[in-house]
């Protein structure tokens, strides 16, 4: 590749990536030896996952990220999305009375990690490309159909956490790339509304967030997941009991190597290793964002953005939800907790990040 490589960028995800793998290892070799008697099922899968992953980065962040600024290209990416998320409901695979996943030619994956990426390529690519010079209520509403549809269908599965994210997403998005704000400010206040109508629908959810409420006034009424996650990450103390010494991974914490893959940092490395990934989230995002606002080209900032908005919110909602400050909804900690769909989606955003980055750095303002 020709061109500047964005280290910023590239160092955090790395790193970030091998303290997954090293979480996913620890957390998941007590579960897999009782499920496949073998220590090794996950952290195998894992492995293909990032590699996989390093190949789709690698690709993306080869090619000029110009190419994804074009109408053909946004609507086949959206159009198979919207596909997928809309057959999802019905023909997918129901896992905890969810069903999120889908399989195909043997292999199973979430659509609404895809999803993600195609809000931010349709969003990006109408806002700019599509200036409402008159009637700008219209002009919104017209930018929201899509995202709104992929939220209805991320209803349907249901992935309360996911919808999180996407709302989010959309919202910042809308809120940097459209005049006046006050018509995406009135979305939060709709948003909200919308959100805990949702909530009282599904009973399940109104038990989540009671169970929450009280786990923030006595530890002992938290859920389960939050109780002991909390004392996982507590009993780490500073330094942590050392890797492969977690206690509360070993079946006492639930999905230890995916949404609760906090609980084993904090206990494995303490206070310490939780300020460290931290760290790279930070840095992360800082130069996500520093690389937006230094784009001339309207389509690479809101792209770079919008993909660090994912970023962005799937760790604060996993922090959120392991560290109980949050009701708990499951969602995955970028580059580190264990999944095929998602890391190998995230590492091809990075590498259009570095492809953005490659393309555009000798012009940056």
């Amino acid at each position: 590749m020709n061109g500047k490589i964005n280290m910023g960028i590239l160092i955090p995800v790395l790193l970030l990536i091998i303290i997954g793998w090293l979480l996913v290892f620890s957390s998941s070799a007590y579960l897999s030896l009782n499920q496949y008697a073998t220590p090794y099922h996950y952290i195998k899968s894992q492995t293909l996952f990032i590699f996989i992953g390093a190949v789709a980065m690698f690709v993306a962040a080869a090619i000029n990220y110009k190419i994804y600024n074009n109408l053909f290209v946004v609507f086949v990416v959206g159009a198979v999305a919207f596909v997928l998320m809309a057959l999802t409901p019905f023909i997918g695979e129901e896992v905890n009375a969810a069903t999120r996943w889908i399989e195909i030619a043997g292999q199973r994956f979430m659509p609404v990690d895809l999803a993600k990426v195609a809000m931010v390529f349709s969003l990006s690519y109408g806002l700019s490309h599509f200036t409402a010079n008159r009637n700008r209520l219209i002009a919104f509403i017209i930018h929201m159909i899509y995202p709104m549809a992929l939220l209805f269908f991320t209803y349907l599965q249901p992935d309360f956490s996911s919808m999180l994210i996407l709302f989010g997403v959309m919202f910042s998005l809308l809120f940097i790339g459209f005049e006046p704000v006050g018509y995406v400010l009135s979305l939060v206040g709709a948003g909200a509304v919308g959100l805990a109508a949702l909530a009282q629908l599904a009973p399940y959810r109104m038990v989540r967030i009671t169970g929450f409420i009280d786990g923030l006034k006595n530890i002992d009424n938290a859920m389960r997941q939050i109780r002991y996650g909390i004392l996982a990450i507590a009993s780490g103390g500073l330094f942590g009991v050392g890797p492969g010494e977690s206690i509360f991974n070993k079946l006492w914490v639930p999905e230890p190597h995916n949404d609760m893959i906090l609980s084993t940092l904090g206990e494995e490395f303490g206070f310490i290793g939780i300020t460290v990934v931290l760290g790279l989230y930070f840095v992360l995002i800082l130069n996500i964002i520093r690389l937006s606002l230094t784009q001339r080209d309207p389509f690479a900032k809101y792209l770079s953005f919008g993909i660090g908005m994912i970023i962005f919110l799937q760790f604060v909602v996993n922090f959120g939800n392991t560290l109980g400050l949050l009701p708990p909804t499951g969602i995955s900690l970028p580059f580190i907790s264990y999944g095929g769909t998602n890391i190998i989606i995230l590492m091809a955003m990075i590498g259009i990040l570095l492809s953005i980055h490659r393309v555009n750095w000798r012009r940056m303002k």
